[in-house]
């Protein structure tokens, strides 16, 4: 294996870290829940009260490691698109391989540009980053299914998988339809695109993912 695509598969093996910083965030704010607040409340960085449209309108927030989960959630962006670039010659020359690494990179940069801009600081910029992470990135995963179905058909199944649910929840999110909480809806978004990341950082490593034409 070429020592560019093991790095790029390490960077994406890294992104495990993204659920880190979260959880260490989580626990600075004991009256935090994951199933009613926003992923993006744990970066706020001045304590007071936020608008929270589900369930409880107006809430206090405050998150005394809002800066571990801003910079985790940056490098998590930086660690997608240096996977992608360091990966690009694993996958089939396609241009369809082309417009899925194109629209992972672009929701790499809606991560960075997420925690580069937390909510209370430049709200718009927050909100386009997110829209590039939690949504566009989606058909990402949809078209590298296609890139890959008839090489790796369970791989490409748990893409087709990740795209859809991620894009389930971010369509629940944006039209208010809180299953399970307005926490839950936003994770069904993002979680299963940071696993992808990790999962398929795994298989390269293990030799899982090979191609006949790179």
């Amino acid at each position: 294996m070429p020592g560019q695509i093991r790095l790029g598969a390490i960077f994406w093996l890294l992104t495990v870290e993204f659920f880190i910083a979260q959880f260490v965030a989580q626990a600075a704010w004991p009256g935090y829940s994951m199933l009613t607040n926003d992923i993006s409340l744990l970066g706020v960085t001045s304590c007071g009260t936020y608008l929270n449209p589900a369930p409880d309108g107006i809430m206090p927030v405050c998150s005394p490691l809002s800066l571990v989960f801003n910079l985790g959630m940056a490098l998590n962006g930086v660690l997608v698109v240096l996977g992608v670039w360091f990966t690009r010659d694993l996958w089939p020359h396609t241009k369809l391989k082309i417009a899925a690494l194109w629209l992972l990179a672009l929701g790499g940069d809606g991560t960075m540009l997420a925690g580069a801009f937390p909510l209370d600081t430049v709200p718009a910029m927050h909100v386009i980053g997110a829209a590039l992470a939690l949504g566009l990135a989606c058909f990402g995963f949809m078209l590298m299914a296609k890139v890959v179905w008839q090489t790796h058909r369970a791989f490409a199944i748990y893409s087709l998988t990740t795209g859809v649910l991620a894009l389930l929840g971010f369509v629940l999110y944006v039209a208010e339809i809180y299953l399970g909480g307005r926490g839950t809806v936003e994770r069904l978004a993002a979680w299963p695109q940071t696993l992808w990341y990790i999962v398929t950082g795994a298989l390269i490593l293990r030799g899982k993912l090979r191609f006949s034409v790179s």
